[in-house]
C-alpha cells in the first residue's frame, strides 16, 4: 500500500481496468493537474476516509480537507484545479444544472465502461 501525501489532492482510479489506468495516465501526462494519482487498490481507503462503495461509482478525487468527490464531479473538480483551458471545462462541469445531470448519469456510465471499445472483462464493476 502506498501512503499519499494527505495535504495534496489525490485522484483515485480503478487500477484493474485498462481504460481507467490508461485514461488516468493520459490525464497526468497531457493535462498535468496538481494532484497525486493512485489506483484505489494501492491505498488504504479507510485511512483516507473514502467509502469503499464510492470507488465503484467512478473515479474519486480526495481533497486535503478529507472530503471527496466521485465520478464526473471528481473530474470537474480536478479539471478546475488544472490550468487553462482545462479549468474552464471543469467550471462548466460543476455548474449546477450540468453537475446535477452528470450526477445522474455518471455512475451508470462508469458501471457500463466494460462495453466501451477496447475494454475487457477487467473493466466490469461488480457489486462489492
Amino acid at each position: 500500500m502506498t501512503s499519499p501525501d494527505p495535504t495534496a489532492p489525490l485522484w483515485l482510479y480503478d487500477g484493474d481496468c485498462g481504460i481507467c489506468a490508461d485514461g488516468s495516465a493520459r490525464i497526468r501526462d497531457v493535462i498535468a493537474p496538481p494532484v497525486q494519482m493512485a489506483a484505489y487498490q494501492s491505498v488504504d481507503l479507510g485511512e483516507l476516509g473514502v467509502d469503499e462503495s464510492a470507488v465503484l461509482d467512478g473515479p474519486v478525487l480526495r481533497l486535503p480537507d478529507g472530503s471527496y468527490r466521485v465520478g464526473p464531479e471528481a473530474m470537474g473538480t480536478m479539471l478546475d484545479l488544472a490550468g487553462y483551458p482545462y479549468r474552464a471545462v471543469g467550471k462548466i462541469m460543476l455548474a449546477p444544472g450540468i453537475r446535477n445531470g452528470l450526477r445522474l448519469i455518471g455512475p451508470r456510465m462508469y458501471r457500463a465502461r466494460h462495453h466501451l471499445p477496447g475494454a475487457d472483462a477487467s473493466c466490469e464493476v461488480s457489486a462489492a
